[in-house]
């Protein structure tokens, strides 16, 4: 059996799950940043999650990268 997708009715609020995705994807991109300091490489994976996800997602990543290096990796 397929499993079947959900899709949410015309809402502008952002569903928890899409939030999730987006910490996880700020995440990812933060350890990427620390490991290669790649600009070029951090930018192209931003474009393209705006592509996936829509539009603004890129800054919303970017500020969820910000608060997880201010407040989890650089908290002593």
């Amino acid at each position: 059996m397929r499993h079947k997708y959900i899709y949410r009715k015309a809402s502008n609020a952002p569903s928890p799950s899409l939030e999730c995705l987006l910490m996880a994807s700020a995440r990812e991109l933060l350890t990427t940043w620390e490991v290669l300091k790649d600009k070029a490489l951090i930018d192209k994976h931003l474009a393209s999650l705006d592509k996936v996800y829509g539009a603004n997602v890129e800054q919303k990543v970017r500020q969820y990268m910000r608060e997880i290096h201010r407040n989890e990796r650089n908290a002593r």
